[in-house]
């Protein structure tokens, strides 16, 4: 799949208010322009980070860390779909909301 990285921009941007409710700050970062250009979040909730990197190639990766304890927790995206964006984000909120349920 051949990823725009505006779609990317666009999915993170519509869940602005759901990121702030929850008390996620984050930031969307957009790489040089090459072959296989990557639009990244970086984001912290607290004592935990997180970090979603996608490329235009399609792939993404997901770290989180807990700051406290040391912890990292990695995943390889191959995405197939637009809509696996939002799996990906999904992901992200999940593990950087202490319960583990998004809001």
């Amino acid at each position: 799949m051949e990823l725009d990285l505006d779609d990317f921009a666009a999915t993170v941007d519509a869940r602005a208010p759901q990121l702030h409710n929850i008390g996620i700050q984050w930031q969307l970062h957009r790489g040089p322009t090459y072959n296989k250009s990557a639009a990244w979040i970086d984001c912290t909730n607290g004592d935990l980070a997180g970090w979603l990197i996608v490329w235009t190639s399609g792939e993404a990766e997901l770290e989180t860390a807990n700051l406290t304890t040391g912890s990292v927790d990695s995943t390889h995206y191959e995405l197939s779909a637009l809509n696996d964006l939002t799996t990906c984000l999904d992901d992200l909120i999940r593990r950087l909301t202490p319960t583990g349920s998004c809001a």
